[in-house]
């Protein structure tokens, strides 16, 4: 219908995904693997077996020992590692969405030019519609 060319008009979903690092790539399998109901399952078998290991329920004494102190340590570096992807993650989606209210405010800036020089070119009252549109906008942020 029309020939939109001249336009540079790029898949924002296809960008991100083609040049992302190495790095990027790990951290959203591991995050997506962290924020899944599987990794809490694995979890929730792995410490129970833990756990009763080390209460003497699947053999050991079950006096106390290390594997207490080990387990913190372990679940500890885990917390932090998670913690860390998890903000690596974040500042990445910050990033991106940076890069799309960039392209929002661009597209809707050529849209308002655009409009006012159709508008013009019609002879219409640039200013009423400025005024009906700020009524507008007033009372939608009234009724928010």
């Amino acid at each position: 219908m029309f020939n939109l060319d001249h336009w540079d008009i790029s898949e924002e979903r296809m960008y991100f995904k083609r040049f992302r690092s190495r790095e990027e790539k790990t951290t959203d399998k591991v995050t997506g693997f962290a924020g899944s109901m599987k990794f809490v399952y694995l979890h929730l078998v792995w410490f129970s077996i833990w756990i009763m290991f080390h209460i003497g329920v699947l053999g050991s004494s079950g006096q106390f020992d290390v594997g207490y102190s080990t387990l913190t340590m372990i679940v500890s570096l885990e917390a932090i590692f998670l913690s860390t992807l998890v903000m690596v993650t974040q500042n990445r989606q910050a990033k991106k969405l940076e890069s799309r209210s960039q392209i929002d405010f661009e597209s809707n800036l050529q849209s308002l030019v655009w409009s006012v020089h159709i508008a013009d070119k019609l002879g219409v009252d640039v200013k009423h519609v400025e005024a009906l549109c700020a009524e507008v906008i007033q009372e939608s942020r009234q009724t928010n």
